[in-house]
């Protein structure tokens, strides 16, 4: 009863962020020590630990943009949106939390613009990095709504936008129940760019200001090809023959066993067939190379730098950064994270090369997109190996069909573009409105 009675005076005296505080020091030490066990298999996440408490180098003061991207998928889904800020002589900051977002991020600004991880939400570490970037505005994509960090952004009078943003009705559910702790976030933002009209009730109901809502797409649909990746697809393409080629993406433990028991069934009525398995985690590959020596797979891994031939069966992607070439030589193509409750990925990219696509029935992630792919009958469902080898081998025979169904999937693409300008115009108008 006293405990309670602590809680309620401390929410009844609008310290409640202070409270929220008060656990996340106590809960310190366990993320470091989650940060150490996750080293086991990448080294990385044993590195610049200082960053995680806002010490980082500026080498010039030239107030970017900061925009901050959880991990990959978020990343990838900003590409575009980080490129025209770039584009138009904005300078960027970019964080994320994770060593593989980190990489992808480095790799893809090339010195351009400054990285480092996004701070423990902790008010000296934010404060230490505001005080240290000093960013003109704060982005944060789809869910990223940090309690410290958005009221060290206010204190500073730093315009703060959500852009790409979406909550599903359980998430909704969540924040509703913490309330007393994120609504005040919510009403700081200036800027909430939200997918779509359902998305944007959700926001409404969280808190978001009607006039900082705005409807601007979803940035994950303006996908384009680098022409490097246009002139490696040619190659591969040209180098393989035209085999049929299954690129299996973003695949998770519990999903390879399934993809490779498939692809076995299908090699005696198509022996050429090329498999192309894409882990979605670095820290699995090894385990994922075990699992194709022990399916008795011929195989070559793509970090051996061994060459592709003739007889080569199962291509183990274990590079970063490549998933959409893998995409882009395929015949078909399987989206990982729905055969077990990940809630599946991002399947834009092979809508983006007109494929047919497979995915598994958990894709709460992208209901959306994959409502629409169904409502066009532009994908096939799959729900365990005998539905998938037989959902492939109609793909790689019956031609028409196939590329039918990936036509569909093209059209529902094309049909959401436009998302990075819209978004793009909104965050600009922000540097010339007051903070709240």
């Amino acid at each position: 009863m006293l405990v309670i009675s602590v809680l309620e005076y401390v929410m009844r005296a609008g310290c409640v962020r202070l409270l929220y505080t008060l656990l996340f020091y106590l809960m310190v030490p366990l993320l470091l020590l989650s940060l150490f066990w996750q080293s086991r298999k990448n080294p990385a996440y044993r590195r610049r630990w200082g960053e995680r408490f806002g010490f980082v180098q500026v080498a010039e003061e030239n107030k970017p943009t900061l925009v901050h991207c959880a991990s990959v998928g978020e990343f990838l889904a900003a590409k575009g949106f980080i490129e025209q800020l770039l584009d138009n002589g904005t300078p960027v900051w970019v964080t994320c939390t994770t060593p593989t977002g980190s990489e992808l991020i480095q790799h893809f600004l090339q010195g351009r613009g400054e990285h480092s991880y996004l701070p423990l939400d902790l008010p000296c570490a934010v404060g230490r990095f505001l005080q240290r970037v000093k960013p003109q505005t704060i982005v944060l994509m789809e869910t990223e709504l940090w309690p410290n960090l958005v009221h060290a952004g206010k204190k500073h009078g730093i315009p703060q936008a959500l852009i790409n943003a979406r909550m599903s009705q359980s998430s909704m559910k969540g924040y509703l129940r913490a309330a007393w702790l994120f609504r005040p976030s919510w009403q700081t933002l200036q800027l909430c760019g939200v997918q779509n009209g359902v998305q944007a009730e959700r926001f409404l109901q969280l808190g978001v200001r009607t006039e900082a809502l705005q409807v601007t797409g979803n940035l994950k649909f303006d996908v384009k090809i680098p022409p490097q990746v246009q002139r490696d697809v040619s190659a591969f393409k040209t180098l393989l023959s035209d085999r049929p080629i299954i690129t299996a993406g973003s695949t998770h433990a519990g999903e390879e066993e399934i993809v490779l028991a498939a692809f076995r069934q299908l090699l005696s009525k198509k022996p050429d067939a090329l498999l192309i398995l894409v882990p979605r985690h670095k820290e699995r590959f090894e385990e994922v190379a075990h699992l194709i020596q022990q399916s008795g797979l011929r195989m070559v891994r793509r970090s051996s730098g061994d060459p592709m031939t003739a007889d080569t069966q199962v291509l183990l992607a274990d590079s970063m950064g490549e998933l959409m070439v893998w995409y882009g030589v395929a015949s078909v193509a399987f989206v990982g994270g729905s055969l077990i409750e990940r809630g599946g990925h991002n399947p834009l990219e092979p809508m983006a090369y007109g494929l047919p696509i497979l995915s598994g029935p958990h894709v709460f992630n992208f209901t959306e997109v994959y409502q629409q792919l169904d409502a066009h009958k532009a994908i096939r469902w799959v729900h365990g190996e005998p539905s998938m080898e037989e959902a492939l081998f109609e793909l790689l025979t019956c031609l028409d069909q196939a590329r039918h169904i990936g036509d569909q999937a093209q059209q529902v693409f094309a049909r959401h573009r436009g998302a990075t300008v819209r978004t793009y115009a909104a965050v600009q108008s922000l540097q010339h409105e007051p903070t709240l």
